[in-house]
């Protein structure tokens, strides 16, 4: 049940950014680009077992693509996955995190060389391998509500072409874990950016 109702809570909040999306918008030039597609490494620093920290590192990859309203408000849709094996703290098993998000994204300075941004996706998120949920014996769903929130530095290097210098995201997952149903993890990004429409 309290499944079900974070993914009510997700789909509610998606449809009302849609809605705000179409809404009419003063007729203002858009001076940023109206599309932008990007391939990022991630770094992740999870904290799947239940209890003490129990942390370990994975690496993965994510793509995304924004579409931008206005030269600072964008909807971004993004999946990334990352990998570990050989997790010490869980006798060598692996994992591997695959999420699927979507939500809001400031950007201050869109159209400068600099454009530092702020951003909530949520959705969900699926895990596999001997580590996940419902593998090995282990109790419960590879499936559960996801969410990052954080931000980062992007940096212009052509009017098409840009560098997303650093993302860090705080990275939520409530997979079951026989504790709390919560993992804390936190997520490094780096990356290009191809930008398409608009003007700089």
């Amino acid at each position: 049940m309290k499944k079900l109702t974070s993914m009510k809570t997700v789909a509610f909040l998606l449809l009302a950014l849609g809605f705000a999306a179409m809404a009419p918008r003063p007729a203002v030039a858009q001076s940023g680009p109206r599309v932008e597609v990007g391939i990022d490494y991630n770094y992740v620093r999870a904290n799947a077992p239940a209890g003490d920290c129990g942390c370990f590192a994975m690496n993965g990859g994510s793509g995304w693509v924004a579409f931008n309203f206005s030269h600072s408000l964008g909807i971004v849709g993004e999946i990334a996955s990352q990998h570990a094996s050989n997790i010490s703290s869980s006798n060598g098993a692996d994992l591997t995190l695959t999420s699927y998000l979507a939500g809001p994204r400031y950007t201050w300075g869109h159209a400068r060389h600099f454009a530092p941004f702020a951003q909530v996706l949520l959705g969900g998120a699926h895990a596999s391998g001997r580590l996940a949920p419902g593998s090995s014996g282990l109790p419960g769903s590879a499936n559960s509500f996801g969410m990052t929130a954080g931000g980062g530095l992007d940096i212009g290097l052509t009017r098409h072409i840009a560098l997303r210098a650093f993302e860090a995201d705080y990275y939520l997952t409530r997979f079951d874990n026989g504790v709390n149903d919560h993992q804390n993890n936190l997520r490094i990004a780096a990356g290009v950016i191809i930008r398409l429409g608009g003007g700089n």
